[in-house]
């Protein structure tokens, strides 16, 4: 989240981002509006007076504000709830008094005093230290996160009342731009301003986009896509039965326009997002089935529609474009690109207001030190801001599918990881502006790393399901191999490079009546962040770290400047397949959370140069030796079926029946048998070439990385296999194809393993000092954890 939050004062931001002519309206006869805001230890009791304040006024126009604290949106499984909105008059949240993420145009949330500040100016990254601000900040920001998924938006306004006081925000995907406190009592005209801007603002300045529609009861749209509710389907018809689903009638329906400078302007009608990215600040990617009202020919009338904020940087792509040279290359499994370009003029601008620290005014980097910044706030509150300035770039996106995050259900207090989380998915690529070694130290924490953005959408012809999906381990193995067949072909056929392998850019397509296909097919999707060799090799590195972190290789996150090769790409093939072998195969872990978030999620942070994660120790581990274990070092073995349970556990009767047979090892051992030395090898080897030479004179304490000549030669040639794809596929294949008969059905394919609200930072606070209880990736008593993103954390 390092450096997304920017401060303004007052009169500059309601003039960047509102700037409405209302020289006419006379804000003095407001003077008293507020005084019958109640002031106290309760919430609940500002509410009313605020809301009521502001409805009997002729501020507002069009708009009411109502309180919505206490109901939630019925179509939010999560079940958060904003204290209160401006809506459009006939909204429901009016009359119930309900949250509704789909019509709200202002959020309101409310605190009793300034210990709820979600902002804070003094530091470098607007961030608080405090954890009570810290977890009002992950609270109203995963409520933002939730419209921008409800509603087609650029931007978003919101409001904070703090005790007496207020603050103005607006977000996009940027980052957030938040005004200087006010005295609403004692300056009630700035409050009143903020409203009536905003209430006669067109909707665009509000930040609807006009190139997405909702579609409305009784219009032509909606008789359209209620038909396809009725119509009956094969039973294999799985595209058009996912269509249906998401004509979710709690959720909003949308008519989105795609303008293609060589197709012209193609429009289609979508329901809910089959994936949505968690979040506001980053590519916030949306991907929908989309019915195709442009081009009606044909029997097959979906496709799939991508909606991004993209990078917006002069070295950039479009992925449209990479996609059509992909296909033109003749590159097997990926998807086949229709349409794309970008929407409109829609472009982020919070990133513009980063000059003003440069001028002197409120977002101005603070050279304090951090005892100066937060004197009087607790000495321990500091640990977890220092974990959270890193400074490494990932993502997690996808065409179909991401990993996904889940939002706090309370909707009340958020860990300090729900702040990062709600922050979204932070770009691959860095703003153009390289540093040296000795400038990076001193910039590190002043130097803006806002990014703009630009509103892309592309549209493909295949529709895949997530490879989550996948029926058997045996599949499994199959479309993974797809996957690695279609990165081979990009690589040769067409010299570029995918660099961003993750469970959620491989898709699966099921064979069914009308593809005409036998058995899955992989697809590898989301070349967005893909470079071509040429370029890959004369260019200048940036400090990036290019990917999404639970899949990268160890060596790309030991080492973040370095090019991904196609070693590292290979070791992330093998991270997504023990991703979904651990979590949908029955196996012995006994843990399957702290194993994901230990093995995917975590990280170790390096002091020097930069304030930066390196890899987890599990993962490390796992990789140096070549086999899968716990983080208390316990083997973890796959099973053809679920473990036996606890005789103990069970029934008196259950003596006389006999015991059945303790379950089968699952030929899936047998493969990561074969896979594990070829990188196991590669870390090995790294480790000889690095060794230090002088540690051949200390005969007292030998080197632990020296290996005979035979075992360096050993290692060095299964290394060599990882330079290409070939042995890798070789394994795959075998597995997957000529051992076929040797592989359990759907019989192995388990209900998820990890739970929805795991959470590895909620049961136990360790800041005052470091414990023996302390996880297996802390370093010195430092809090290891990286960024979580993703349903490898489930927040």
């Amino acid at each position: 989240m390092s450096h997304k939050l920017l401060g303004l004062p007052y009169d500059d931001w309601i003039d960047a981002f509102l700037p409405i002519d209302d020289s006419e309206v006379d804000y003095t006869k407001y003077d008293r509006l507020f005084d019958g805001v109640v002031i106290g230890e309760k919430e609940s009791e500002m509410y009313e007076p605020l809301i009521t304040a502001l409805n009997d006024t002729d501020i507002l126009g069009d708009f009411v504000l109502a309180e919505t604290y206490a109901r939630y949106d019925k179509s939010d499984s999560s079940k958060k709830k904003a204290d209160g909105g401006m809506y459009p008059k006939g909204s429901p949240a009016i009359k119930q008094k309900r949250t509704d993420w789909a019509t709200v145009e202002v959020l309101i949330e409310c605190k009793t005093n300034d210990s709820g500040d979600p902002y804070d100016e003094r530091t470098s990254s607007g961030v608080p230290f405090a954890e009570t601000r810290r977890d009002a900040l992950g609270q109203i920001m995963t409520y933002a996160s939730t419209v921008f998924e409800y509603q087609h938006l650029t931007h978003h306004f919101g409001v904070v009342i703090l005790g007496s006081r207020a603050r103005l925000g607006r977000w996009d995907r940027s980052g957030i731009v938040f005004s200087s406190k006010f005295d609403y009592k004692e300056e009630p005209d700035k409050l009143a301003r903020f409203f009536w801007r905003v209430a006669h603002a067109t909707a665009e300045a509000r930040g609807h986009d006009p190139t997405a529609t909702r579609v409305l009861r009784g219009s032509a749209d909606y008789k359209t896509l209620k038909a396809w509710k009725t119509k009956k389907l094969a039973e294999d018809d799985y595209v058009a039965r996912r269509f249906v689903r998401s004509l979710n009638a709690d959720r909003p329906w949308w008519r989105l326009r795609v303008t293609d400078r060589k197709h012209g302007t193609k429009e289609f009608l979508v329901g809910q997002p089959t994936f949505a990215a968690p979040g506001v600040v980053g590519r916030g990617t949306r991907g929908y089935i989309g019915l195709n009202v442009s081009d009606r020919h044909g029997d097959n009338p979906f496709v799939y529609l991508k909606d991004c904020w993209r990078v917006e940087h002069e070295r950039t792509q479009l992925e449209g474009d990479i996609l059509s040279q992909l296909n033109e290359k003749g590159v097997t499994n990926i998807p086949t690109a229709l349409y794309h370009g970008d929407v409109g003029d829609h472009r982020t601008i919070s990133q513009d207001f980063c000059q003003c620290a440069k001028a002197g005014c409120v977002s101005e980097v603070v050279e304090e030190s951090e005892e100066e910044v937060v004197e009087g706030e607790a000495e321990e509150e500091i640990s977890d801001e220092e974990r959270d300035e890193e400074v490494d770039d990932t993502d997690d996106e996808s065409e179909n599918g991401g990993v996904d995050g889940t939002a706090d259900e309370s909707g009340d207090e958020m860990s300090d990881a729900t702040v990062d989380e709600a922050f979204g998915e932070e770009e691959a690529e860095t703003d153009s502006n390289t540093t040296t070694t000795d400038e990076s130290q001193t910039l590190a924490t002043s130097r803006c790393r806002m990014k703009a953005h630009r509103h892309y959408r592309l549209v493909v012809k295949e529709v895949g399901l997530p490879l989550q999906e996948f029926p058997c381990g045996r599949i499994l193995l199959w479309v993974v191999r797809d996957a690695i067949i279609a990165h081979e072909d990009a690589y040769k056929k067409a010299k570029i490079i995918h660099r961003d392998i993750s469970v959620g850019n491989i898709l699966m397509i099921p064979p069914n009546g009308k593809n005409g296909k036998t058995t899955y097919q992989g697809l590898l999707a989301d070349w967005e962040l893909s470079k071509r060799l040429d370029d890959y090799q004369a260019e200048a590195r940036h400090p990036d770290r290019t990917g999404t972190w639970q899949f990268m290789s160890v060596h790309i996150q030991d080492h973040p400047h370095a090019q991904v090769e196609i070693a590292d790409e290979l070791e992330s093939f093998l991270h997504v397949i023990i991703y979904c072998a651990i979590r949908y195969l029955p196996h012995t872990c006994d843990d399957v959370g702290s194993f994901m978030y230990n093995y995917f999620d975590d990280g170790v942070r390096r002091r020097q140069p930069e304030a930066e994660y390196t890899c987890g120790i599990l993962k490390g581990y796992v990789m140096d030796k070549g086999t899968i274990v716990t983080s208390e070092r316990v083997p973890v073995t796959f099973l053809r079926s679920p473990p036996i349970a606890d005789s103990k556990k069970s029934s008196r009767n259950s003596k006389k029946r006999p015991r059945p047979p303790p379950p089968q090892p699952h030929p899936i051992n047998r493969v990561l048998s074969k896979l594990f030395p070829m990188f196991s090898a590669r870390y090995r080897t790294t480790q000889v070439q690095s060794a230090d030479p002088l540690d051949a004179f200390d005969k007292g304490c030998p080197s632990t990385d020296t290996l005979r000549p035979s075992q360096q030669q050993e290692q060095g040639e299964s290394s060599e296999s990882l330079k290409t794809h070939s042995r890798m596929l070789e394994v795959l294949y075998m597995a997957s194809e000529e051992a076929a008969s040797l592989w359990p059905g759907p019989e192995d394919r388990m209900p998820d393993q990890l739970k929805p609200n795991f959470n590895p930072n909620k049961p136990e606070k360790t800041r005052e000092k470091p414990t023996t209880s302390a996880r297996v990736g802390d370093a010195e008593g430092e809090p290891s954890s990286k960024r979580r993103r993703g349903d490898a954390s489930q927040t």
